[in-house]
Order: structure tokens, then sequence, then C-alpha cells
């Protein structure tokens, strides 16, 4: 993976270089005042945690919450910084996690996640989403919109040919919508919000059932 190499060759400069390459697609400060917009949470679970950027904003912005990110890949959370008595990292998927502990969330959050998942598998994390969450709990979700850009041609090669994911697959917003729908139900989008510098970035706030809009 062309990524990975270049990564270990940065040594100590990794973290810098990794923050500035991230933000030439998703502002993370952005990112976590979105989430500071929408929810007061007191347990935040993270699907597809990677290895921190997002935890660290997180953990930061809501210092009553407990945070727990799990993920699939080995050295999940590497890059993570910040606290370490209210955080916890696990590598597990997020069925198995909704298995053993359901209603255990007020805020679930997958942030650039269901493109590097196979289309057939989405319907299952977001359902595992539904069944984390406590009733009236939030998940906030955001995917890159696929749409005929330049950006999004640079966004292909960073995630195909740099990160190595040639199975990677963008949705559109309407089949991102769908998505949610089928899992959440129709009405459950409370709010749409571009998150900068691109306005592919589409973040969603969806209510869990269960509780007050």
């Amino acid at each position: 993976m062309i990524g990975r190499t270049i990564r270990r060759a940065l040594g100590p400069y990794e973290r810098q270089a990794s923050e500035l390459y991230r933000r030439m697609f998703i502002d993370l400060e952005d990112m976590s005042a979105v989430v500071r917009a929408w929810a007061k949470p007191r347990r935040i679970i993270e699907i597809g945690c990677g290895e921190g950027a997002l935890a660290e904003r997180l953990v930061r912005d809501f210092p009553a919450a407990h945070y727990t990110g799990i993920d699939i890949i080995p050295h999940l959370g590497r890059m993570y910084s910040g606290p370490g008595d209210r955080v916890e990292f696990r590598q597990i998927t997020a069925e198995d996690m909704a298995r053993d502990h359901a209603g255990a969330f007020d805020l679930v959050v997958i942030n650039d996640v269901l493109h590097h998942v196979p289309a057939d598998l989405r319907p299952g994390i977001l359902a595992a989403s539904r069944q984390l969450l406590l009733p009236g709990g939030r998940l906030i979700l955001k995917d890159w919109v696929r749409r005929p850009t330049p950006i999004h041609a640079a966004v292909y090669i960073a995630d195909a040919v740099i990160g190595g994911d040639r199975g990677v697959r963008y949705m559109t917003a309407d089949e991102q919508r769908r998505l949610i729908a089928d899992s959440f139900g129709d009405a459950a989008v409370l709010e749409e919000r571009f998150v900068r510098p691109w306005r592919q970035n589409l973040a969603f706030l969806i209510a869990a059932p269960g509780g007050a809009s």
C-alpha cells in the first residue's frame, strides 16, 4: 500500500503529515463542530474509528462523555493522544458490538466508513447502529457523495491508489438517504449539513426510534 509506505518513511512527522493530507478532503474540526451542534452525549461509540483522528476531537469536545471506538483494522486508535481514562478502542465488528451492548449508547458516529464497505454489508452496519442506540439516541452519519467533480477524482485516487482500497464505492446523496430510510424509517433524518471544505462531505443527523425528535 503506497500510503502506508510513505507514512512509515515520515517517522516522527507522520502525525503532522497525516493531518495535512486529511485536511485536503475533510476538516475534522468542522466535523466535530457539527457533532457538538447536534448532540450532547454521555456515551459515544464511533464505528470505523480508524487510527483515532476524530476520536481525539470528540473526547476533547465532550469532557463528560465516555468514548468507545471500534474497527476491524489492527492498531486502531494508534494515533490517538488524548486522555485515556474515558476512552476504549476495541477490534470488533459493529454487529458483534451491538449483540453484546444493545442500547448502551446515546450517540453513534460513522464518519467516512460506508464507501469502504461492500454495498451488501452496509445495511447490517446501520442496523447494528440502531441496535446500539438507546431509545431517542442519535446517529451522526457522514460519507462522501458521489458526484462528477475534480475533487471526486482526487478522493478516488486517495482511497483506491494511495490508500489501496480498490473496492471503494461511493453513493449519491439520494442513495445515502434511501439506505438510512431502509434502516431507520422515512422520517428519521432530522437534519443534513455539509462539512468543510467540500459540499461532497454530507453529514446526517438521524433519530433512533423511541424518542422525541
